[in-house]
């Protein structure tokens, strides 16, 4: 059974809808799926494109599944939701190592200067394929984002120091 990009994103909005995700951070975490698959077995997930544009790695079968929806959150998938094992996993395991991150977090850390995939391959025009070589040559592979300058962690920060307003405002 062959797995597509389009599979992976279906997987993303049923199993995690906590997530709350937009078409731009579905693309990310698409990406961050192939990116784990490569970095537990060395092999991609699926063999859809990855373009490098704007915004960070787009696959466009996904996008343009979801373009509808426009910034609002994607509530159900755009067909039938595949059962696989293994795609299962490596959505369950990206969720739980970027699910924390907003979309322009996701953006952010796509954008980051020490040899992200994207960074290597972008140049300002359209449609660039992100290799699986240039995945496999970037530090993407090698790292995992944290909360430090994320939105996560400043709401964190906020809720810290402001606990009792929270509790009030949970009341009204």
């Amino acid at each position: 059974m062959s797995i597509t990009a389009l599979d992976v994103a279906n997987t993303f909005i049923a199993r995690h809808p906590s997530l709350y995700l937009s078409n731009l951070s579905l693309n990310k975490l698409v990406y961050f799926a192939q990116m784990e698959s490569l970095r537990q077995t060395g092999k991609p997930l699926y063999d859809s494109e990855i373009q490098a544009q704007q915004y960070g790695s787009v696959v466009p079968e996904v996008y343009y599944a979801f373009h509808e929806w426009g910034n609002l959150i994607i509530t159900s998938p755009a067909m039938q939701v595949k059962n696989d094992s293994y795609m299962n996993q490596i959505v369950d395991a990206v969720a739980d190592k970027y699910g924390f991150l907003t979309a322009s977090d996701l953006v952010a850390y796509s954008h980051r200067e020490k040899k992200s995939a994207w960074k290597n391959t972008y140049d300002g025009t359209r449609n660039k394929v992100i290799s699986i070589a240039n995945i496999l040559a970037s530090d993407d592979v090698h790292n995992y984002p944290t909360r430090e300058r994320t939105i996560a962690q400043g709401i964190e920060v906020m809720y810290n120091k402001y606990r009792n307003t929270f509790r009030i405002l949970e009341d009204a």
